[in-house]
């Protein structure tokens, strides 16, 4: 990439023909609200309403109002430190390669995992009009999974231009639906009173409403904001600047999907009693139905399968950039680092073998998980709640490395990053010990992958010829004096910690609340840990970080070499 001198801040600035090639608020919005609208708005009301009764609305407040903080940490880091792919490179540069191994193996699962339950959902929108597609047990429900799987993957062979103007649009159409469908559904609440023969009414509850946060779908539904900060070193920078247009990007997704969640809640709440138990699997198709809306009816019907449809393909696309930055660490397969140009005369400019590998990944969860959504899901919430965590710990390690700030706000990341730690830990507590246990099976099943196949690749120099990656695992027999493996136990003993606490406090109220207390104390005594040891970590190792656009030299050390290749 070629640079310049800006002449207003005197920091260094793509030129114009690179900056063409940048990101605008468009494409960021594309991406954050195309994440987040998903399957989530036509299945997660249902499941909340199942655990929450009418408390569900207070799953989609408190998962909007955690998802804001966690995304204010995600947002101060990115801008920071602008890096593409940085969710797993920024916890390479500050806590070393197993920290990063432990996130990236959540990452990679759940990126994969989103697109096999966005391929379910896409199933169960189709069987309104095939009934034989909405039963697992059956041969065309996985013959049609697994091509809906297949088919996110293959919309990413487009060109990058190609395809973000294509999601954009996709993201219209996805976000209008479900403003049109709660609009006109509140208006036709008269129309709908008494009309089901099917309608339960859980009891309310609190706690049923806090487990719901990711045993519901709720932080299944709002996961994919984070899309922008995936490709933050990709960001056109003229103008209001790179900064200002992913805070717009991330933020405004989130407040606006907050409302319209917790709106979508409040109406399904209304008309629950409308419920028939139809062959339609969205409960808004039978509101729709109920209300004899038969163009609203279609609408929705289409936008079942287009919905999840676009929120996979958001994710199949950011994986490759996450993947790529492993890839680059030398942390997995060396191959999977570059674009690669495919076929049809070299106009696809893709990263194939990371979307093949995602395909096949989706394809063994969709086993694993015997095609139930719920399940998936689940698991997913409790996955990224984990990478989540990460970049609080990031953000305050790094601390004076990052260009220079006010002293309030420097105070301001610390505590609100330990907040958003704690607070994951608590809603990980609730979520759950069958939840919780499943995705720590499966997050341990994704780190022996990465740090096994190195070692095998070693002794096996047939698999080597395929596999090429550094190996790492030997650095936990130095864990006395490494701070790497010591900050990577850290991690992983809390996260044990969480399971063992979890199973106990499902054992009675008073040990729910003991539990919840030594969940705190653990959180508080993890995060300090991790920041401490990836200090040390730094102090061996100096990190490599990109700057910033508009970041000058009167605000901190020399800008790094990494920053000019942030892409």
């Amino acid at each position: 990439m070629s640079l310049q001198r800006s002449k207003r801040t005197g920091g260094l600035v793509a030129r114009p023909e690179d900056e063409r090639r940048r990101l605008s608020v468009y494409h960021l919005v594309g991406l954050a609200a195309g994440g987040v609208i998903g399957s989530g708005w036509l299945i997660g009301p249902g499941q909340a309403y199942e655990r929450a009764g009418s408390y569900a609305w207070l799953s989609w407040l408190l998962g909007g109002l955690l998802t804001l903080l966690i995304a204010w940490v995600m947002v101060e880091l990115g801008t920071a430190a602008p890096k593409t792919g940085g969710l797993v490179f920024l916890p390479l540069q500050s806590s070393g390669p197993l920290v990063a191994t432990v996130v990236a193996a959540g990452l990679w699962i759940l990126y994969a995992a989103n697109a096999a339950g966005e391929a379910i959902a896409m199933t169960n929108g189709l069987a309104w009009r095939f009934p034989g597609l909405h039963d697992p047990a059956r041969t065309p429900y996985w013959i049609c999974t697994v091509a809906f799987t297949a088919l996110i993957c293959a919309v990413n062979l487009l060109v990058p231009r190609i395809f973000f103007a294509f999601n954009s649009a996709l993201t219209v159409a996805k976000v209008a639906v479900p403003v049109l469908t709660c609009v006109l559904l509140l208006v036709s609440a008269s129309q709908l009173d008494g009309t089901g023969v099917t309608a339960q009414h859980p009891q309310p509850s609190v706690s049923g409403a806090l487990a719901a946060v990711v045993d519901g779908g709720v932080i299944f539904a709002y996961v994919g904001f984070q899309g922008p900060l995936d490709f933050a070193g990709n960001i056109k920078r003229r103008g209001m600047g790179e900064s200002a247009r992913l805070r717009w990007a991330v933020f405004g997704t989130i407040v606006g999907s907050t409302v319209l969640y917790t709106a979508l809640q409040f109406v399904y709440g209304s008309h629950v009693g409308a419920l028939t138990g139809s062959s339609l699997q969205t409960p808004w198709g039978q509101f729709a139905l109920a209300a004899q809306m038969n163009v609203l009816l279609w609408v929705i019907q289409i936008d079942a399968v287009v919905s999840p449809m676009g929120a996979g393909l958001v994710f199949a696309h950011s994986l490759t950039r996450e993947v790529a930055a492993l890839s680059r660490a030398h942390l997995t397969h060396r191959g999977l680092q570059t674009s690669r140009n495919a076929s049809l005369r070299g106009r696809y400019d893709v990263y194939w073998l990371v979307l093949l590998v995602d395909f096949v990944v989706g394809v063994v969860l969709l086993v694993a998980f015997r095609g139930d959504w719920g399940s998936l899901t689940s698991v997913i919430g409790v996955l990224v709640l984990v990478v989540y965590a990460v970049p609080g710990v990031v953000l305050v390690a790094l601390g004076d490395r990052l260009p220079k700030c006010s002293t309030g706000r420097r105070r301001l990341r610390v505590g609100l990053a330990v907040l958003a730690f704690v607070l994951i830990g608590l809603i990980l507590y609730l979520a759950g010990e069958g939840n919780v246990l499943r995705a720590m099976a499966t997050l341990a099943a994704g780190c022996v992958l990465l740090l096994g196949l190195p070692v095998l690749s070693r002794r096996r120099p047939a698999l080597g010829r395929f596999y090429d990656a550094k190996e790492h695992v030997t650095a936990f027999r130095e864990w006395r004096t490494h701070p790497a493996a010591q900050a990577a136990l850290v991690l992983i003993g809390y996260l044990l910690a969480l399971l063992l606490f979890t199973v106990w406090g499902s054992t009675g109220h008073a040990a729910k609340i003991s539990g919840g207390c030594l969940v705190v104390v653990a959180a508080c005594v993890a995060f300090w840990g991790l920041v401490v040891l990836s200090n040390r970590y730094m102090s061996e190792v100096a990190p490599l970080l990109p700057r910033p656009a508009d970041w000058t030299t009167q605000a901190g050390p020399s800008r790094s070499p990494v920053s000019a290749a942030s892409e």
